[in-house]
């Protein structure tokens, strides 16, 4: 097996041949569109390193790694890198779906393969500073196809799937406990009718501001103290918003004034929920806002014929609650 790879920083590279095909094949989400990567690399806290890997000269995969050096950095940082320093892996602005993924659908040994020669590709290049790499997201049974002889495993916020095979909204209220079931419909009712409260796609129904206001709103609000991460900013919603495959669940009152935002990176199978933000009661908004918008998601989902959502990471028992499934996830840290 013929394995090559080119290793790419999405701020000043330009994108690699054939990208957008690559990310077609594998049915990738928009976040993985070149121009959202270098977006987001701008205002990360650490260089993104993306990596193609290609098997007879035909692009196969890739890999996005923040590179975590032995120098603290915050804000904007420099070009060098660090001599020594970790690999973390992970989607960039997604922690709905793992930062390495192939097209076709290669086998256990050939995934393992592939990012074994990754990790020894990008070490050469790195240098022999570079001690290990955390892979996020990973799945139950994953970690045994994962490169690496010693593995340390720590548990994270599991992943919330609902499925939506049903014909129309009741058939999911009837899912539900007879005390929520009340309270969403009859919350449903009264946001309807004092609300404007519109679905369909992003560029038509919010700007990259308001987007970008109310997403750094809902990350200030829950950033761990430990280790606080930046707001995505401004140009990231402009290339997100201003695109074709992410549509916007908008709460707006009588004045115009934006309350909620739902972000969904559509898909044909199942979309994922990036994002939610709204103005809290003392800004103007309004309560419960957050659990209607999972009403008017399960909605739109159905209606568009999904199979079903990923409600993604966060309140996890909330989710449970609407009818999601808890898929387990780990960091899983590896020494090189």
């Amino acid at each position: 097996m013929s394995l090559t790879l080119q290793t790419f920083d999405p701020r000043h590279d330009p994108e690699p041949d054939g990208w957008e095909r690559l990310r077609a094949a594998a049915g990738q989400s928009v976040t993985w569109r070149y121009d959202l990567l270098r977006a987001y690399a701008w205002a990360a806290q650490a260089p993104l390193l993306l990596t193609v890997l290609s098997r007879a000269g035909t692009p196969v995969g890739a890999v996005a790694a923040s590179l975590r050096g032995v120098r603290p950095r915050r804000g904007a940082y420099a070009d060098s890198r660090d001599p020594a320093g970790l690999l973390d892996v992970h989607a960039p602005a997604n922690r709905s779906q793992k930062g390495w993924w192939f097209t076709g659908d290669p086998t256990p040994g050939e995934r393992r393969d592939l990012l074994s020669f990754y990790l020894r590709g990008v070490r050469r290049e790195l240098g022999l500073g570079w001690r290990g790499a955390v892979w996020r997201e990973v799945s139950p049974g994953e970690p045994r196809h994962l490169p690496g002889r010693v593995k340390v495993s720590l548990p994270t916020e599991p992943l919330a799937r609902l499925a939506t095979p049903w014909a129309g909204i009741e058939e999911w209220y009837a899912l539900l406990d007879r005390a929520r079931r009340d309270s969403l419909r009859r919350r449903a009712r009264s946001f309807a009718a004092d609300l404007s409260i519109r679905v369909g796609p992003a560029r038509d129904l919010v700007t990259p501001a308001e987007a970008a206001d109310l997403r750094a709103r809902n990350d200030l609000k829950h950033r761990s103290a430990l280790f606080p991460v930046a707001p995505l900013p401004l140009p990231y919603f402009e290339a997100l918003v201003g695109g074709e495959e992410v549509v916007a669940i908008a709460y707006r009152d009588g004045a115009g004034t934006l309350l909620g935002l739902s972000l969904i990176l559509d898909h044909p199978a199942w979309p994922i929920c990036l994002s939610w933000g709204a103005l809290l009661p003392e800004e103007g908004g309004r309560k419960h806002l957050y659990f209607d918008g999972y009403v008017r998601m399960v909605e739109w989902a159905i209606a568009s014929g999904k199979t079903g959502l990923v409600l993604g990471k966060g309140q996890a028992e909330s989710k449970r609650a609407l009818g999601a499934d808890l898929v387990p996830s780990a960091a899983l840290a590896v020494p090189l």
